[in-house]
C-alpha cells in the first residue's frame, strides 16, 4: 500500500517493470512509479538530452500527418486564434499550425530544440517550462502532445495551462495509453514474454489512463471532456520493427481494430497505443 501523489488515496502495487514498481490509485485512477524524478531532475534531463535522442523523428517528417490530424480535430471544436504548444520540440507542429492560420507560440525545455525551432523554423519559442511563462488568459488553445506523462507533476502543468487559457479555451492532450501498455506487459510477463514486448511499450513516471485524465481535467475546471483513440505517427523512427513497411502495416491495422472496438463499445473501450483528449476551460 502507498499514498497517491495526486489525491492521497490508496495506491496498490499494479505492475513491476524490471526494478521499478507501478502503483494504481483506486480513488482517482492514477498509475505512478514508486521512484520518481523531481521537477529539477526532469528539467535537467530534457534540457540536455532530448534533442539528441528525438530530433530526428521530427525532422524526418514521421509526425506530419499526425500534426495535421491534431489540427483538424482542434479546428472542429475551436475557431482560429492564439495557440500555445507545450513541449514543442523543433517546432514542426507549430509550423503546420501557423500555415493554417493560427497565431502560435511554443514552450520547450530542450536548449537545442528550442534553438532549432527559433532559428530554423522562425518561431517564438520560450526555452523553459510553463512555470516560467508569464501572463494569464492569453490563449485560445493549449496543446500537450506526448508531454504530460513526462512531467514531475502533470496536475501542476494542467493548472498552469488553465491559467494561460482564456475562459472557454480548449486544451488538447495526447498521451500513451497507460491502461493498454500496462495490461500488455502484465500478460506478457505471465507468458514469459516481457523482455520481448517491452521495447514496444511506454512507461514514464505516470502511465496516464483515461480515468485519471478525466478526473484531473474535471478537478481542474474543464468540461466537455472527449477522450478517443489517437492515430499513430508514420514510419519507424526507433527501429522497432524489421522494416518500415511492416511498421506501417502493424500500426494501421492496430489502429483500425482499436477504432472498431471503440465504435462497438459506444466509446467505452479504447485500445489504441495512444489516446487524445480535448476539453474546454470553464468560464470561472
Amino acid at each position: 500500500m502507498d499514498i497517491c501523489p495526486y489525491c492521497s488515496g490508496v495506491g496498490d502495487l499494479c505492475l513491476k517493470v524490471f526494478s521499478k514498481e507501478y502503483r494504481l490509485c483506486w480513488t482517482c485512477g492514477l498509475l505512478y512509479a514508486d521512484i520518481r524524478e523531481s521537477y529539477d531532475q526532469v528539467l535537467s534531463k530534457y534540457r540536455q538530452d532530448y534533442h539528441r535522442h528525438h530530433a530526428l523523428e521530427q525532422i524526418t517528417g514521421t509526425r506530419d500527418k499526425l500534426f495535421s490530424h491534431i489540427l483538424d480535430l482542434i479546428e472542429k471544436r475551436k475557431s482560429f486564434g492564439r495557440l500555445l504548444d507545450v513541449g514543442t520540440g523543433c517546432g514542426f507542429f507549430l509550423v503546420t499550425a501557423q500555415e493554417r492560420g493560427w497565431e502560435v507560440k511554443g514552450v520547450e525545455p530542450s536548449i537545442q530544440s528550442a534553438e532549432y525551432a527559433s532559428k530554423q523554423n522562425g518561431l517564438d519559442v520560450l526555452n523553459g517550462t510553463l512555470r516560467e511563462y508569464d501572463g494569464s488568459g492569453q490563449f485560445d488553445v493549449i496543446t500537450f502532445n506526448n508531454v504530460l506523462e513526462h512531467s514531475a507533476e502533470p496536475w501542476s502543468e494542467i493548472d498552469r495551462g488553465k491559467v494561460l487559457l482564456k475562459p472557454g479555451g480548449l486544451i488538447y492532450i495526447r498521451f500513451p495509453n497507460g491502461f493498454l501498455h500496462t495490461q500488455i506487459y502484465r500478460w506478457a510477463s505471465k507468458l514469459g514474454l516481457a523482455n520481448h514486448v517491452y521495447k514496444f511499450l511506454v512507461f514514464h513516471q505516470f502511465p496516464l489512463t483515461p480515468r485519471f485524465i478525466r478526473r484531473l481535467l474535471s478537478d481542474s475546471g474543464f468540461s466537455n471532456i472527449i477522450i478517443s483513440n489517437s492515430p499513430p505517427s508514420d514510419g519507424d523512427p526507433n527501429n522497432l520493427f524489421l522494416n518500415t513497411n511492416l511498421a506501417q502495416y502493424i500500426k494501421r491495422s492496430s489502429f483500425f481494430m482499436a477504432q472498431a472496438m471503440q465504435a462497438l463499445s459506444s466509446g467505452r473501450i479504447m485500445f489504441s497505443t495512444s489516446l487524445e483528449v480535448t476539453a474546454i476551460r470553464n468560464p470561472s
